[in-house]
């Protein structure tokens, strides 16, 4: 990712709707930082005994699951899929595919991966 799409504005010349875009961006990641502070925070008032235990449901509740049967194109619901799967889920399904895949299939997706690597 370049600098610009991390940090938006800090262009020499930035116009006015750049230094907005900016401090937008800095608002949000403070907002984040201060929601992830309240939660740490609320996770250490539980019971050390239950920490654990409400991590694990509160991951599983917030995950989405599998993959839903595709109503469209099956592309299209893996890439939404995946846009709300967490990097185990990722991981999971997509070596559990990898593995089920043929020889030669495996081949062209290696390749194909290893090309978009190299752009």
């Amino acid at each position: 990712m370049t600098r610009q799409k991390e940090c938006p504005g800090t262009l020499a010349g930035a116009t006015g709707a750049d230094v907005q875009e900016w401090l937008s961006w800095i608002d949000h990641n403070i907002e984040r930082e201060n929601a992830a502070r309240e939660f740490a925070l609320a996770l250490l008032k539980c019971d050390p005994a239950d920490r654990l235990e409400l991590l694990e449901v509160s991951i599983e509740a917030l995950r989405p699951g599998w993959p839903v049967p595709p109503f469209g194109r099956v592309m299209d619901e893996a890439s939404f899929w995946a846009d709300m799967a967490s990097r185990a889920e990722r991981k999971a399904y997509m070596l559990a595919c990898f593995e089920r895949l043929s020889v030669r299939d495996q081949s062209g997706f290696l390749a194909y991966a290893q090309r978009r690597s190299a752009a």
